[in-house]
């Protein structure tokens, strides 16, 4: 055991040895732990004030935790089934698997491992300690046991998808009883809420609420356990807290004895899936869209189609980024994101109607928040990780341009779609609506140029914690104005005129595109490839 004490203790001190040649993400790093600390002491302070408000019904809190458990559920459940989880890296498998160390041993640092990478995801929440106090009045106990709870989640979820893989790996009957359990329960959940909104004539929301307040759901595998926990920390019900505990823990248990069963140990069973999560991550940081397996078949070479695109220069590289679009959707620029998009528009449209126009500025605000981790991961980031876009004989900025060209029309396609949406519901008028899908691909430029803007500071490819985290930071800099600009020409624009409100959003986020690809546009004149 004194070995991979010594192994922990090494690897998060080399980790952090390693930050003194990236001056970079040192300061990064730094940022982060300050606001984390603001955070902290501003909790302290507001435990002793009494705001004297009506704060928001904390189940939506709780059903925001029962969204995160059955998305967990499923996703993990759905990898189980495929390649299966893992507990451990492919240095731990050169390193431990080969070494005179029991195998219980070397579970135990897995699942100590596992457990502080699940801490360290959940640090996200301790950015919304300003929100969770000033709309629900929440305390220290409960935001940590908010931070807590989702690190179990994660946590538990990769158990459950390791024992689903041991359990089910070439079974196709067992693999189908396991698709079969999970998809019934999660049918059933969404045939009771709409059986309650059928019959009692009230929102999907209400209905919602009504579901996770029955009593039977608090035992719902992870969702409900999650949310059980959670009611009993803020309710003060300790048996809730209790249960839930018992609950992950017992089945946690299971798991790990489901583990070391038997005559043969798990090395078996986790190498496959440790060596697949390593060459996902790998192809990832390569720009690769997954792993796969090289067959030989028949290229159909289709020399007349979209031939005006195909060209020379820069514009090849936007060309090849619609031939990837085409491969993994029929309509190019509409897929599953785009029709999720429009389908949580149409539904929270059509339920919130009554509530006011502002539950519309709501949506809005929701759906750029949410663009703004689906930009991150854009094109621009792949094509600098490949040398060809180093090779063009061409400026910079023009090649910088085209690369991102693809997540401009992205973003413009969703939100006409989105936007559309909303109007055909009826939650806004069409010349609203249509300002709306503007400041919407407007948001979009904005967060491609914050994504030049870090790669030309970092000089870089960070990992994506990294780049994440920096760049929802830059968001809230580069924001702040202009939001405030539109909340003031809320006030001030008579009615006839309200559907100008986004507009200063609109023109300020273009305006900032615009300088950012002037000022960082010679990025690749900058740079070295470095094929990371």
């Amino acid at each position: 055991m004194k070995a991979l004490t010594y192994l922990l203790r090494k690897l998060i001190k080399n980790r952090i040895l390693a930050l003194r040649k990236r001056p970079g993400l040192m300061i990064l790093y730094i940022v982060i732990f300050g606001f984390m600390i603001l955070s902290m002491v501003y909790l302290l302070f507001a435990d002793n004030i009494e705001t004297g408000v009506d704060f928001s019904d904390p189940r939506m809190i709780y059903l925001i935790i029962v969204g995160f458990g059955l998305m967990y559920l499923v996703s993990f459940a759905n990898t189980g089934l495929s390649t299966g989880s893992t507990l451990f890296t492919m240095a731990d498998v050169g390193l431990l698997f080969v070494a005179p160390i029991s195998t219980k041993k070397i579970l135990l640092y897995g699942l100590v491992s596992s457990m502080g990478k699940a801490l360290l995801a959940s640090f996200f929440i301790l950015f919304q300690v300003v929100n969770l106090r000033m709309h629900f009045g929440f305390g220290m106990k409960e935001i940590l046991a908010l931070f807590f709870i989702y690190a179990v989640m994660v946590f538990f979820g990769q158990l459950v998808a390791i024992g689903i893989y041991i359990f089910s790996n070439g079974n196709p009957q067992r693999k189908k009883l396991v698709k079969t359990i999970i998809y019934v329960s999660i049918g059933i959940l969404l045939l009771y809420v709409l059986w309650i909104n059928n019959r009692e004539q009230i929102s999907f929301l209400q209905a919602a609420y009504r579901l996770i307040e029955e009593p039977w759901f608090a035992y719902f595998p992870v969702a409900g356990w999650s949310m059980m926990f959670f009611q009993g920390i803020a309710e003060g019900i300790l048996t809730y807290l209790v249960i839930s505990l018992v609950l992950f823990g017992v089945f946690s248990l299971l798991i790990i004895l489901l583990l070391t069963a038997g005559k043969a140990d798990y090395y078996e069973d986790v190498l496959i899936s440790t060596e697949m999560t390593f060459q996902a991550v790998r192809a990832a940081k390569e720009g690769s869209t997954g792993v796969s397996v090289q067959r030989k078949r028949k290229v159909k070479v289709r020399e007349e189609e979209d031939a005006f695109l195909k060209g020379n220069g820069s514009i090849t590289i936007f060309y090849k980024h619609l031939l990837e679009l085409k491969r993994s959707s029929r309509f190019v620029f509409i897929n599953g994101y785009t029709i999720f998009l429009c389908a949580a528009v149409a539904i929270l449209g059509y339920n919130l109607k009554s509530v006011g126009e502002g539950t519309s500025y709501i949506i809005l605000g929701s759906a750029v928040y949410i663009q703004f981790f689906y930009t991150v991961m854009g094109k621009l980031k792949d094509e600098l990780t490949r040398p060809y876009i180093y090779m063009i004989p061409e400026k910079s900025v023009k090649k910088v341009f085209f690369a991102s060209l693809t997540s401009f029309l992205k973003h413009g396609v969703d939100g006409f779609l989105m936007f559309t949406t909303m109007a055909v519901v009826g939650l806004q008028d069409p010349l609203t609506c249509l300002f709306f899908a503007l400041a919407y691909t407007a948001s979009g430029a904005l967060f491609v140029s914050l994504t030049i803007f870090y790669q030309r500071v970092l000089g870089g490819q960070p990992n994506q914690t990294v780049q994440a985290l920096l760049s929802l930071f830059l968001m809230f800099i580069f924001l702040a104005p202009p939001i405030a600009v539109s909340a003031v020409a809320a006030f001030v624009l008579p009615d006839a005129l309200q559907f100008l409100v986004t507009l200063p959003f609109t023109v300020y986020c273009v305006l900032i595109t615009g300088v950012i690809f002037a000022t960082c546009g010679n990025l690749i004149d900058k740079a070295e490839y470095s094929g990371k």
